[in-house]
């Protein structure tokens, strides 16, 4: 008896439909070719009476045919039903451009609804369709053409191929661009698998991954005015780690092709029972060229920390008005798009009485198809230590502006914080209560008072004239031996600097120093993205200026060739590439512990650098 109960309980909630909105939601084709018979379909979540103004001009329409499915479960007691009625109509176009299609209206218990508003875009008709399109074919050629009929078209560049496209060609240091690789088929192509992908090397590029798990789907689009089932293989993040022509290496991927054989005889049955084989056709796509381009040094702001992307900023400050000694929490919350991994924590300059602690910083950055987004925080730990009406001063956060290519400043506002008297330092002293004084009272007295001169006065005696001494005639003699001797200095300098390899190879190890101090900073500040990036800036400028080379043709491939010229042992060669693979490892792959890591890595950029210097001449 229960069971009865259940199933009779089951299948009237098959028709008994719970008590919701009702949509009417319309669907067909987003690209279709002129004459290509396609399905417009209106999809009713209840049961409808009857559907008006489904009309089209320019198109051929039959229908409409009517379906029905109903779903029913049980859920922790619950029952839930969901029924969806579809009325479908064939339709064709009989020219391009692009359609609206018509908006139906349904009635429901009396109550009418409308769907929604779609649109088709129709294009020419290729030559597979036209000839599949054609009428009158003779009784002798019928037994031909069933032959042929279920046979693919032959497989050409223009029936199937794959292309790397990218956002953008040319971007500035900092930036990052999107590749996508997509797998272009045509409808006349039955594609079965994908198998032997090799996907492109992206030298000089660092790699985020867009939706790693996405499966791969077949969509209808438009490409150049035809359509084709395409594919996204896969969908990355670029980011140039130097200036200077790039190269995307193209992308090779093989495609299982389902053909048809048809039957060798006249039968009416050949073309039902006809065989099928498989067939692998590889493509290859073009490489594409990427210009890096370095940012304008013209208008760079000072305290420009490489943050490139479209950001906003805001601060707060937890309360105005605190006690002595009690904490104030300052945040800096950073929201937008951009390289905001390279985001350091602004200097504060506070008031000589407040005691600020390293900031906790927070990041929350995805990749998106647009670039990294997300924010990133900084939250300051701020100590008043007396009392008095105090200002934190107003903050700039410079950065570069990808959406117009300028650099920008966001002007942080000013906060006044009234910090009232708490525990009083004292200091017990013959019976007295001794109060200790304010850090701002003693640097203003040191400016009131002067000190009293004493020691030697170098007086001089009076009547004695400075015309006509040694002190006079010297003035005269010493200036002019200096002008000639800064002439000659200035003229060697000019001839050097005429030379540029020599140039080059002076500074390459001026240049490395200067960017591994900037390392160190960002290491013992804890920006480890800043400091890989320094410390990767600093091998290769170094190598690029030692051997007069442009950053663009160095490569891990080459780089090897180049040094072995000038007589770089292997040993030392290997310790030079392992340091650049653990840099670019580490810096998206962060350990356990990164300050020992930043600390290893550094000592040892140091000492391969040390170690070219002394045998690169």
């Amino acid at each position: 008896m229960r069971k009865l109960l259940c199933f009779l309980a089951m299948f009237l909630g098959a028709f008994v439909v719970k008590a919701q909105d009702v949509a009417v939601t319309a669907t067909a084709p987003s690209v279709v070719e002129v004459g290509e018979a396609f399905r417009l379909v209106y999809s009713v979540n209840a049961k409808a009476s009857s559907i008006s103004g489904v009309k089209l001009d320019g198109f051929s329409i039959m229908g409409p045919s009517t379906s029905f499915s109903s779903s029913s479960s049980w859920v922790n007691g619950k029952h839930t039903s969901n029924v969806d009625y579809s009325y479908t109509y064939i339709v064709s176009a009989d020219k391009e451009g692009t359609f609206t299609m018509p908006v139906a209206t349904v009635t429901v218990d009396g109550k009418q609804y409308n769907s929604n508003q779609i649109s088709v875009q129709v294009v020419a008709a290729s030559a597979q369709s036209n000839s599949g399109n054609q009428q009158g074919v003779t009784n002798g050629a019928a037994a031909q053409q069933r032959a042929t009929a279920g046979q693919s078209a032959a497989i050409t560049n223009e029936s199937l191929f794959t292309v790397v496209e990218v956002s953008k060609n040319s971007l500035y240091m900092g930036e990052s661009l999107l590749a996508t690789i997509k797998l272009y088929v045509s409808p006349q192509v039955d594609l079965s698998n994908l198998d032997n992908v090799t996907f492109p090397k992206m030298e000089g590029f660092l790699v985020e991954e867009i939706d790693p798990n996405q499966n791969i789907t077949l969509t209808r689009t438009n490409y150049n005015g035809k359509v084709y089932n395409m594919a996204v293989i896969r969908k990355m993040l670029l980011f140039p780690q130097h200036t200077g022509e790039l190269v995307i290496d193209p992308f090779e991927i093989g495609c299982i092709i389902r053909e048809r054989i048809a039957g060798t005889g006249d039968s009416f049955f050949d073309d039902f029972f006809g065989n099928y084989h498989e067939r692998r056709v590889m493509r290859k796509s073009a490489p594409v060229k990427i210009n890096v381009k370095e940012l304008p040094v013209a208008g760079r702001p000072a305290g420009f920390s490489g943050v490139v992307g479209n950001i906003t900023a805001s601060a707060t400050l937890s309360a105005d008005s605190i006690a002595a000694n009690e904490a104030l929490t300052y945040k800096i919350t950073v929201s937008g798009s951009g390289n905001l991994k390279l985001m350091s924590a602004p200097t504060l300059k506070l008031p000589h009485d407040f005691e600020v602690y390293e900031p906790k910083t927070t990041r929350n950055i995805a990749a998106t198809a647009t670039g990294n987004r997300g924010t990133v925080t900084f939250e300051y730990v701020i100590i008043p230590r007396y009392a008095g009406e105090y200002q934190i001063p107003a903050l700039k956060i410079p950065y570069f502006n990808s959406a117009n290519n300028r650099y920008t400043t966001i002007d942080i506002k000013p906060f006044n914080v009234k910090v009232l008297k708490g525990n009083t330092t004292t200091t017990q002293s013959t019976g007295d209560v001794i109060q200790s004084f304010k850090k701002e009272e003693v640097r203003r007295v040191g400016e009131d008072i002067r000190y009293i001169k004493s020691g030697d006065l170098h007086l001089r005696k009076t009547g004695s004239y400075y015309f006509a001494s040694i002190a006079y005639l010297l003035s005269l003699i010493i200036p002019a031996i200096l002008f000639i001797v800064g002439a000659i200095i200035y003229r060697r300098r000019i001839a050097a600097a005429a030379d540029i390899v020599r140039v080059k190879n002076r500074r390459a190890n001026k240049m490395a120093k200067g960017r591994m101090k900037l390392a160190a900073k960002a290491m013992n500040q804890g920006a480890a993205e800043q400091f890989y990036q320094e410390t990767l800036n600093a091998l290769w400028g170094y190598v690029s200026y030692k051997l007069n080379i442009d950053p663009a043709e160095l490569t891990r491939d080459n780089v090897s060739e180049l040094l072995t010229k000038h007589q770089v042992n292997e040993q030392m060669i290997n310790r030079f590439i392992e340091v650049l693979d653990r840099c670019e490892y580490a810096r998206y792959a962060p350990g356990s512990n990164p300050a020992n890591a930043m600390s290893e890595i550094y000592n040892q950029a140091i000492s391969v650098i040390t170690d070219l210097d002394k045998v690169i001449r």
